[in-house]
C-alpha cells in the first residue's frame, strides 16, 4: 500500500510540481527576489547592529552606550533608507532585467522600462490627515481657504505634498504592484523588441550608441500603455493603481498567510517537494518570498519605526525555528544509530548541518526518497512550524523582526532574527529536542538496514 502511495505521488504528483518549479515566469520571479538580496541583507545588517546599540542597551538603562556610539546608529539609519526602505525599487528593476533574458533582450532597457512603469503607477503625492482641537469654534474650512495642498473636513486637517516619492509606496507595501505592472511593462517592452519595433541607425554607428535607439520604441509604448491605464484607472476610482492592489489583494494575501494552517502548509509542502529530490524552496518560492517575505519587510520597517509589529510569521521564521529538523536527525543518529552508515553521514554531515547546509545529509543518508524517513521527514516541520507559531502568536516570544543569514548556526538564528529575545533560545531548544524525539524510532528502525 505504501509503495503504491509513493509510486502515485511520484507518476502524478512530482511532474507537476517540477514543472510549476521550473515555469519561466515563476523562476523570473524568484530570481527577482533573490537578486534583491544583497542590499536587503545589507539593510538587515545595518538594522541588527543597531539593535545592539540602541535597543539592548535600553533595555539594560545603558543609554550611554547609544549615546557614544550615536554616529554610528546615524549611519545605520542612513544604510536602512537606502537599502529596506526602498526595496520595491529594487525589486521591479531585477524583475524586469530577469524578464528580458527570458525573451532574450536588452536587459538593461527591460529593468529600466520596470522601473519607470512603477513610478507612473504610484503618483507623486502623499496625503497626511491631522486631527485638530477646535475649542473656539474656528471656521476651519475657511481658515486654510485657498491654500494649495490643505483641505479641511469637520476637523481633521489633510495635508497633500506633491512632487515625491511617497515613502509608503517604495517600501514593502508596493510589492505586489511592483510585480504586476513590473510583468505587464516588461512583457510589453520584451514583445515589441522581438518583433522589431526599432530605431535601427547605420551599421557605421557604434553598437554603444544604437542599442540604446533600439529599445526607444518599445520603450515608449510601453510607457504610455502604463501610464493611460494609471490616468484610467485613477479617474474612474479615484485611487491610484498601488493603493487599490494593497487594500484588495496584499493586506487580505498577508493576512491569510498569517493563519496556523498556512504556515503549517507551507512547511510541510516545502519539506514533501525535497524529499522527492525537488529544491522544495524553488517550487514554493513564489510563496515563500512573494507573501512571507513582504511580511518579513514589513516587520523590518516597523521594528525600525519603533512601531507595533504587524505580523506573526515570516520567511525568516522558517529558519529560526524550523528548518534545522536535520540537526534533531543528526543528533537521534549519535544517540541511538548502530547502521554504520548513518553514523559515519552524520560525523561528516554535521559541521554542514550547523550552519543550515543540509545537503550532505540529505542526499549522502539518503532522506531523499527513503521510505524510513518519510513520516518524520514531514511530521518534524509540521510539529516545529506549530509550536513556533502558536508560541509567538500568544506572544511568548518575539516575532522574527530581522533578516538573518541562512548560515547563521540554529539557536543563534532564532535569537538574532527577534531582535535579541533570550526566549527564542528556549523555543529554539524545544524545537531541536521535539525533532530529535521523533526522528529517534525511525533512526532504530534503520539499525535494521543492511547499509
Amino acid at each position: 500500500m505504501g509503495e503504491k502511495i509513493m509510486d502515485t505521488i511520484q507518476s502524478k504528483i512530482l511532474p507537476m510540481a517540477t514543472k510549476i518549479g521550473n515555469q519561466r515566469f515563476l523562476v523570473a520571479l524568484r530570481d527577482s527576489f533573490i537578486g534583491t538580496m544583497p542590499i536587503v541583507m545589507t539593510g538587515s545588517i545595518a538594522l541588527l547592529i543597531n539593535a545592539f546599540l540602541v535597543d539592548i542597551p535600553d533595555q539594560f538603562n545603558l543609554q550611554k552606550i547609544t549615546s557614544v556610539f550615536q554616529w554610528l546608529v546615524d549611519i545605520n539609519n542612513l544604510v536602512f533608507k537606502g537599502s529596506i526602505s526602498i526595496v520595491s525599487l529594487l525589486f521591479i528593476y531585477c524583475l524586469g532585467v530577469n524578464i528580458a533574458k527570458i525573451y532574450k533582450t536588452d536587459t538593461l532597457s527591460s529593468g529600466l522600462v520596470a522601473l519607470s512603469s512603477f513610478i507612473i503607477s504610484i503618483g507623486n503625492s502623499m496625503t497626511s490627515t491631522y486631527n485638530l482641537s477646535n475649542n473656539d469654534n474656528i471656521d476651519l474650512t475657511t481658515l486654510f481657504t485657498g491654500v494649495e495642498g490643505i483641505k479641511v473636513t469637520g476637523s481633521s486637517l489633510n495635508v497633500t505634498i506633491s512632487g515625491l516619492l511617497p515613502g509608503t509606496q517604495i517600501n514593502s507595501n508596493g510589492y505586489f504592484t511592483a510585480i504586476i505592472i513590473g510583468f505587464l511593462s516588461s512583457i510589453i517592452f520584451c514583445k515589441l523588441m522581438n518583433k522589431n519595433w526599432t530605431i535601427k541607425l547605420p551599421d557605421t554607428v557604434p553598437p554603444a550608441i544604437a542599442k540604446p535607439f533600439l529599445s526607444i520604441i518599445p520603450a515608449l509604448v510601453s510607457l504610455y500603455i502604463v501610464a493611460i491605464f494609471t490616468f484610467s484607472f485613477t479617474k474612474i476610482t479615484d485611487l491610484l493603481i498601488i493603493d487599490w492592489i494593497y487594500k484588495v489583494l496584499q493586506t487580505p494575501m498577508l493576512g491569510l498567510s498569517q493563519s496556523f494552517l498556512a504556515v503549517v502548509l507551507v512547511a510541510i509542502l516545502t519539506q514533501f517537494f525535497w524529499f522527492f529530490g525537488i529544491h522544495g524552496g524553488n517550487v514554493m518560492a513564489p510563496i515563500m518570498e512573494g507573501v512571507f517575505g513582504v511580511a518579513l519587510l514589513a516587520n523590518l520597517e516597523a521594528y525600525q519605526n519603533n512601531e507595533t509589529i504587524p505580523y506573526v510569521w515570516t520567511s525568516v521564521s522558517y529558519g529560526s525555528f524550523v528548518w534545522y529538523a536535520t540537526l534533531g536527525l543528526l543528533i537521534a543518529i549519535f544517540w541511538v544509530s548502530k547502521n554504520s552508515h548513518y553514523k559515519e553521514v552524520a560525523k561528516l554531515g554535521i559541521m554542514p548541518v550547523l550552519f543550515n547546509i543540509g545537503e550532505p545529509v540529505m542526499y549522502g543518508l539518503p532522506t531523499v526518497l527513503n521510505p524510513i524517513l518519510f513520516i518524520p521527514f514531514l511530521l518534524c516541520p509540521a510539529v516545529m512550524s506549530s509550536v513556533a507559531y502558536l508560541a509567538t502568536d500568544l506572544g511568548w516570544v518575539s516575532p522574527v523582526t530581522q533578516n538573518v543569514t541562512w548560515v547563521m548556526p540554529p539557536i543563534l538564528y532564532g535569537f538574532f532574527s527577534t531582535g535579541f529575545d533570550w526566549r527564542s533560545i528556549i523555543l529554539s531548544i524545544i524545537n531541536l529536542i521535539l525533532a530529535m524525539l521523533i526522528y529517534l524510532p525511525f533512526v532504530k528502525m534503520a539499525n535494521n538496514e543492511t547499509i
